[in-house]
């Protein structure tokens, strides 16, 4: 009987940049179960993003073994979607041709019906014949997430979607795919930098070092009063991974209302 997890067994992955050999991940072993939500949480360069497109099929890789449902990742499938830090959407495109771009396939009716639900779910249902560049950062997002969840993939793979959000419409953003992921039962896996993020979105929070990326840590977030960033939980969450980054503890902040 298949497995419907990812397993990653002694992953490392070397760029070669002119005579120079980078080292970018060393041996990562991680298993991430059907409808988790798992965060990546490292420093700029530490690999997380390399990881991702791994697992996305894009990046390949010689050693170790990434698989799901028991099955060895070469290259990108329809099990798998990814949205990018920039939303990517094609501008001389509407926004419906946008979300139905992988759908073409699908007789018209059934690709305009997926497509009107999802962007539904997302909260742009009103914007259908919009052109990217009359949407704002976070719409666009939204028309990003539309896309990835369209083709119905078993895992969404999110590559810091919210790093050029304004602070406001990140959090809004946040809870949205929270939310999403609620309802859809989709294994998602987010990259950050982003040390809240991690913590309000992640059941579990896989801490990553510095380049060479190493997973220093597996954190346990599925108990937290979901997910209240004033929680004294979650505050012994965030300083637990903070320390992994910083030689100084985070201090106990104090909250006069």
């Amino acid at each position: 009987m298949s497995e419907k997890r990812l397993r990653i067994e002694g992953l490392s992955k070397s760029f070669t940049v002119g005579k120079k050999v980078i080292d970018a991940l060393d041996n990562i072993n991680l298993e991430i179960e059907r409808g988790e939500f798992v965060t990546i949480v490292g420093k700029s360069g530490c690999g997380k993003s390399t990881l991702l497109k791994i697992i996305s099929g894009l990046l390949p890789y010689e050693s170790g073994k990434v698989a799901y449902d028991g099955h060895e990742i070469r290259e990108p499938g329809p099990d798998r979607g990814m949205v990018f830090q920039e939303h990517r959407l094609l501008p001389w495109l509407k926004i419906r041709d946008n979300i139905g771009f992988n759908l073409f396939s699908l007789p018209k009716r059934e690709r305009e019906e997926l497509v009107g639900s999802h962007m539904k779910k997302v909260g742009i249902d009103g914007f259908a014949d919009a052109y990217p560049n009359q949407l704002s950062g976070g719409m666009a997002q939204r028309a990003a997430i539309a896309r990835g969840l369209a083709g119905n993939p078993e895992i969404l793979l999110l590559d810091e979607p919210f790093g050029a959000l304004d602070a406001l419409t990140r959090i809004q953003m946040q809870k949205e795919v929270l939310r999403i992921w609620q309802s859809e039962g989709t294994t998602m896996i987010l990259v950050t930098h982003d040390i809240d993020e991690a913590i309000f979105l992640g059941q579990r929070i896989i801490v990553m070092s510095e380049r060479p990326g190493k997973v220093l840590d597996i954190i346990n977030a599925k108990n937290l009063a979901y997910k209240n960033r004033a929680d004294a939980d979650f505050a012994r969450v965030k300083k637990k991974v903070y320390k992994y980054f910083f030689e100084e503890e985070m201090p106990d902040l104090e909250y006069t209302l």
